[in-house]
């Protein structure tokens, strides 16, 4: 088994009387948190579309949290969602604190619901009740990732072809909707001017043409796009 970062979230050790939002059926979460950002032990890749970002702006969240880490921080709950098998209490965060998308509290869940569930029920109402807490309800929290076991190898921005960052050059690849999917991606020069970058890109876009690499099995293509574009 190997440790890896799970997540990151806002440890929320004290939420006074939010704890009775309770229901018959419905267990109380222990670890009470806010989610951040969900890694997972996935790729750059996997983790960018699971939260909804590009690999760009998971990358970067990922670098701005490590700065926050273990800073105290402000979660403003505005309203509590309760569902037949979850409550959910809805929260804004600071401008400064990289979030995926929908920040959430749980509160309490059905056993044999999946935490991701509480997103799904902050996202649509339709089977819900929503309470609105007037005034909202500041609480404080601490920044901090989780991490874990993960009984896979996982993958990560330097060992992970999908998605590379050097000196001169950022590759990266599309995420695929299946496994049928053509591999796609792109590659941006990340020094030099307009002229000279397009100079090296019809280069490498010429030897890649003349001279492929990798498996004979696979047709390996590339085109130069115009500039300003990936």
């Amino acid at each position: 088994m190997l440790a890896v970062p799970l997540f990151w979230k806002i440890v929320l050790p004290d939420v006074g009387e939010l704890r009775d939002w309770v229901s018959p059926g419905l267990a109380a979460v222990e670890d009470l948190h806010v989610t951040l950002l969900y890694l997972g032990g996935m790729s750059a890749i996997e983790a960018a579309a699971h939260n909804g970002m590009s690999a760009e702006e998971c990358q970067l969240s990922v670098e701005a949290l490590q700065r926050l880490e273990g800073t105290q921080v402000d979660v403003l709950v505005t309203a509590v969602v309760r569902h037949p098998e979850v409550i959910v209490a809805q929260v804004k965060l600071p401008n400064d604190v990289p979030c995926a998308p929908c920040p959430h509290l749980t509160l309490c869940r059905s056993p044999g619901v999946a935490p991701k569930f509480a997103k799904e029920v902050v996202q649509d109402f339709q089977a819900s009740h929503t309470f609105e807490l007037s005034p909202p309800k500041n609480l404080q929290g601490t920044i901090c990732l989780e991490c874990g076991s993960y009984n896979h190898p996982v993958k990560n921005d330097i060992s992970d072809p999908t998605m590379f960052v050097g000196r001169f050059l950022r590759v990266e690849t599309n995420v695929r909707s299946s496994r049928q999917t053509e591999p796609t991606g792109h590659a941006t020069f990340l020094k030099g001017s307009n002229e000279d970058n397009q100079t090296l890109a019809n280069r490498l876009a010429t030897s890649i043409k003349e001279r492929s690499a990798g498996p004979a099995s696979l047709k390996f293509k590339a085109r130069v796009q115009a500039p300003g574009k990936p």
